[in-house]
């Protein structure tokens, strides 16, 4: 009896003290913006709010790159024209693919696959795959996932390494940028998203042909853009990129609940999002390195997490520089595997996270966050000193998770694509499974 007794006694307690441990705190309105305003630098909410996609004053761009209602529509045609991958390498897959084969709006302008297809990949969207016509050696892959554009505008440098781009923490480093080489462009004194724009255009094989130009109303958007610019320069990368730059700046997650929440809309969250905001703010210690109107930084932290590697990885390559991050640009062990902090919004879609796309889910990277148990081993001499377990419960990972799938979830990004594109071309894929797939009739 007295046996029995202890036994339930035993019950009992771990009972309670797993109901105890389930229980979490129902935060305010009130309560979480001033966890918000704790963390902002100037005591306001809109050190987190972002603009509309039209107030173009207050939406970061480079002074050598005004935004202009012409030059964003045109960056916007060029980024979905599959007309202009007129030399990829792989000779069949000409003028079938464009920037938005791999950044596109269903995928949070993201590949939505672990490794992004540019030129040799066939099929739309989430069944992009490797076109069987091109041998793997003429295939256009990255042995690193392939970041989203979404308010790239917040992004000083571009790419995990931040390699890209000569301000900020690049400014000065001049002797990193050797003739001959994509970080040569970097001379061009332009910032990230400007800089990466030129260097994806000609890496994978885009420009404009003289019949494209000549044919159809891209020539009269050119001239409209670039007024001041010379006619013999007035139609090339230099002047492409930037428009694509200039449209790139203005994909703003500004729909997103939080961002109506921040502007006054108190019932727009649910609790579970409201008590995930909460963490994210304070007992997760999220925003010490996610902030900003973004959500992100111009940071780099090694985290342990693994490379973009195995047998599904096309030209699979343990040597190659991107997985050193930031040390593939600066060239310093210290900086080994310390990848730049991506922004959060509009991840629910992505299927893919982490530098590496080995996380399937955005649960999955914060259960790893949680346990700070580096898979990487390699990285473990330059790990963060803030990657330590968050000690968070089975319910504040769900509600924390919640935030960033739901509440920074933009559901209209499909706003940003175009109706048509000059050349008249299925978009943004041309292929002949890809035609099929987006229903296009030409």
């Amino acid at each position: 009896m007295k046996f029995a007794s202890i036994v339930i006694f035993c019950v009992l307690f771990v009972v309670l003290f797993t109901t105890c441990q389930n229980e979490a705190k129902n935060y305010t309105c009130v309560e979480v913006k001033k966890l918000i305003l704790n963390k902002s630098t100037n005591n306001s909410l809109s050190d987190f709010l972002l603009p509309n996609e039209d107030e173009w004053n207050k939406i970061p761009q480079d002074s050598l790159n005004p935004i202009t209602s012409i030059k964003v529509t045109l960056g916007k045609f060029l980024f979905f024209d599959p007309a202009i991958s007129f030399d990829p390498k792989c000779k069949e897959a000409a003028q079938t693919f464009s920037c938005a084969s791999c950044h596109f709006a269903d995928a949070g302008f993201s590949a939505g696959i672990r490794q992004a297809i540019a030129g040799g990949g066939r099929g739309f969207g989430f069944l992009r795959h490797k076109h069987p016509f091109c041998v793997d050696s003429t295939v256009d892959v990255q042995q690193i996932k392939t970041p989203s554009i979404v308010n790239c505008a917040y992004q000083e440098l571009m790419l995990w390494s931040g390699k890209f781009g000569s301000k900020g923490i690049n400014k000065g480093t001049d002797s990193l940028w050797p003739k001959g080489s994509f970080l040569e462009l970097n001379g061009l004194g332009l910032s990230g998203v400007e800089t990466q724009a030129r260097v994806a255009l000609e890496a994978h094989g885009m420009r404009l042909n003289p019949k494209l130009l000549t044919t159809t109303e891209y020539h009269g958007m050119f001239d409209s853009s670039y007024t001041n610019e010379r006619d013999d320069l007035r139609y090339r990368r230099f002047t492409m990129a930037r428009a694509i730059a200039a449209y790139e700046r203005t994909v703003i997650s500004n729909k997103a609940p939080f961002q109506l929440f921040l502007r006054g809309n108190d019932s727009i969250m649910s609790q579970s999002q409201l008590n995930g905001a909460a963490i994210f703010f304070d007992k997760g210690k999220c925003v010490n390195c996610h902030n900003g109107p973004a959500l992100n930084s111009m940071a780099f932290y090694a985290l342990g997490m693994p490379d973009m590697l195995g047998q599904d990885v096309l030209k699979s390559d343990s040597s190659n520089d991107a997985h050193l991050g930031r040390a593939a640009y600066s060239k310093r062990d210290e900086d080994k595997f310390k990848f730049k902090v991506p922004q959060l919004y509009n991840l629910k879609n992505h299927n893919f996270y982490g530098h590496g796309a080995n996380f399937c889910s955005v649960e999955e990277v914060i259960r790893y966050k949680n346990q700070a148990i580096p898979s990487k081993k390699e990285a473990i001499a330059n790990i963060s000193a803030d990657f330590v377990p968050l000690k968070l419960t089975e319910t504040e990972i769900k509600q924390l998770t919640d935030f960033i799938e739901n509440a920074l979830f933009d559901p209209d990004l499909k706003r940003y694509e175009p109706n048509h594109v000059p050349s008249g071309f299925c978009f943004p894929n041309n292929d002949k499974l890809s035609r099929i797939q987006l229903h296009c009739t030409k």
